[in-house]
């Protein structure tokens, strides 16, 4: 048996931990030890309480006061986070050590978590990055650029690149490890775990890349319960902090459709006040096997799961990104012509009309069904079972 160490930094929502939880269920169907080591423990009993993971809360960077400038790559992701302070990064680094070190990992999988990164390189136990492209960037020197519509100069992406670099060799340096050539370097782990399609890369400039297709936690959560009025079935997986959610859900209330939405967390007053016949809230998750089959029409902010679900399905989308990552994948799925991106900067949007044309225009169904039928043969369980296998395999490097 080996023992697996499932590390989660940054980013937000429950998605990131539901992603490997296929994978996680298989690891121990086969008889190995995960371990569950979160940013956010909001969701942790709910989502691993039935299988009986124990977790851990992630040593993280506690947001500072100071507006930060949207940053133009992954290295200017770091900086935002505290990469600048060479003291702040190096405590974390020190706190990644100890937990890796007294958990015993045999295999570490890192999601989102550069600083676990970065501290496991003096370590000799196995490391495999696990998510989107977001998280795992093409290994050039500099990193390209995170905004296309906003072109930024090779100076300014190498300038901050070599800020953060800096701080990361210090840091690497007082842990006893090697300094890093290139920024890129310290993604040079033994295994890439790519969890997306090639439409869907958060970067369409990679080269060689091996994607292992998305992870979808599809049986978790209650069966839809639609309304029983309404022409359309329209579903929706909207957060709380969504500026113009109040707006959607009146326009969605006074459509001809029927309405399932899903607000992770949403009280009984909230519900009261917005529900209404052709409309249901369910703070609970819903299967997303189920729903992305009955569903007519998604809205959703752009997580990589939930979208890749429902193309597989067949099913166009409304999306709405809150930030940088779901801005990407969000445009990626308005460029192939699936599905309708609203900017967060529109203050206004006639949801409406958008839906209204997503529903009346057959072009977006079309492409969802040729994305769907494109991959047939992907299979979420095969998916989880090969990374399954391959984290086996990288385990028992350490025996």
């Amino acid at each position: 048996m080996s023992k697996i160490l499932y590390a989660w930094e940054l980013g937000g929502g429950y998605g990131h931990t539901a992603a490997f939880l296929p994978v996680a269920q298989q690891l121990k169907q086969q008889g190995h030890e995960v371990l569950f080591v979160l940013k956010n423990l909001e969701y942790a009993s709910t989502l691993l309480g039935s299988d009986g993971f124990p977790y851990l809360q992630a040593p993280v960077s506690w947001p500072g006061t100071q507006v930060m400038p949207p940053p133009a790559s992954y290295p200017g992701i770091l900086k935002n986070i505290g990469y600048s302070d060479e003291t702040g990064l190096y405590s974390r680094a020190c706190a990644w050590q100890t937990l890796i070190k007294y958990l015993r990992a045999d295999l570490l999988i890192l999601d989102h978590a550069p600083t676990a990164l970065l501290a496991a390189r003096s370590l000799k136990t196995p490391r495999a990055i696990f998510g989107t492209g977001f998280y795992s960037p093409p290994r050039s020197n500099p990193m390209p650029g995170l905004r296309p519509w906003q072109p930024i100069s090779e100076n300014e992406l190498i300038r901050t690149e070599s800020l953060v670099l800096g701080v990361i060799n210090s840091v690497l340096r007082r842990l006893g490890a090697e300094p890093l050539a290139m920024m890129a370097d310290l993604f040079d782990v033994e295994e890439n775990f790519l969890c997306t399609f090639p439409e869907l890369d958060h970067y369409p400039q990679r080269n060689n890349a091996i994607y292992w297709g998305p992870s979808l936690y599809q049986s978790g959560g209650q069966e839809p319960l639609w309304p029983s009025i309404g022409d359309k079935k329209i579903f929706a997986y909207l957060k709380h902090d969504y500026p113009r959610l109040d707006d959607l859900l009146q326009q969605l209330k006074t459509s001809t459709h029927s309405v399932l939405v899903h607000i992770p967390g949403t009280t009984p007053a909230f519900i009261q006040r917005h529900a209404s016949a052709n409309l249901h809230i369910s703070p609970q998750p819903v299967k997303l096997a189920e729903i992305s089959r009955q569903c007519d029409l998604a809205i959703c902010h752009g997580g990589a799961g939930t979208l890749a679900a429902f193309l597989l399905s067949g099913k166009p989308l409304l999306l709405l990104p809150l930030q940088l990552e779901q801005l990407l994948i969000s445009r990626n799925v308005a460029t192939l012509g699936a599905g309708i991106c609203v900017a967060s900067e529109i203050k206004k949007p006639n949801f409406r009309s958008l839906i209204s044309d997503l529903l009346s225009h057959r072009k977006y169904t079309q492409v969802a069904e040729n994305f769907a039928k494109k991959y047939a043969l992907f299979s979420p369980g095969k998916q989880a079972l090969d990374i399954s296998n391959r984290c086996e395999a990288l385990a028992k490097q350490t025996h």
